[in-house]
């Protein structure tokens, strides 16, 4: 593949990564239901809400249950897959823990602060999870194309 064609690649990447962004500021700042005007749904205790979700599972509607476990992980996996395609020197785990860790505290503490959503150190712990998940898979996607001889990483 030629280098022209590299470039139109990497700014169809970029422009979905910058969809994905954009979508993912309005779910977590902009959505009216996430709004919390107390201090109570702040967790600063590790795996206290995951535990609580696993262990009393039966009590919360699938939706609840499954969003608020696996839609934490999702929701970064695309994290962890655009930037190291975009960006050659963020391809390396802890690099890209550390950026979806430091992505999601940031989130987190912006949503405890201005009161829209709460702060769970829980969020920051899946959030992390699932940008690493994405690396992993951009790690296969990279090994699977160049197995097929397709040249489109920089």
């Amino acid at each position: 593949m030629g280098k022209n064609n590299r470039k139109k690649i990497n700014a169809a990447v970029l422009f979905i990564f910058i969809v994905y962004a954009a979508y993912l500021a309005e779910l977590l700042f902009f959505i009216p239901y996430r709004h919390a005007p107390n201090s109570a749904s702040q967790n600063i205790i590790p795996f206290k809400t995951i535990r609580m979700y696993i262990l009393y599972y039966r009590y919360f509607q699938f939706e609840v249950w499954f969003s608020n476990l696996f839609g934490n992980i999702f929701m970064f996996m695309p994290f962890g897959f655009f930037l190291p395609f975009l960006f050659r020197r963020l391809r390396k785990v802890w690099i890209m823990g550390l950026l979806s860790f430091l992505a999601s505290a940031l989130v987190e503490t912006i949503q405890g602060y201005f009161h829209v959503g709460g702060f769970d150190v829980d969020d920051i712990l899946l959030n992390t999870t699932g940008g690493l998940c994405g690396y992993g898979i951009f790690l296969l996607v990279r090994k699977l194309v160049k197995k097929i001889k397709i040249e489109i990483w920089r």
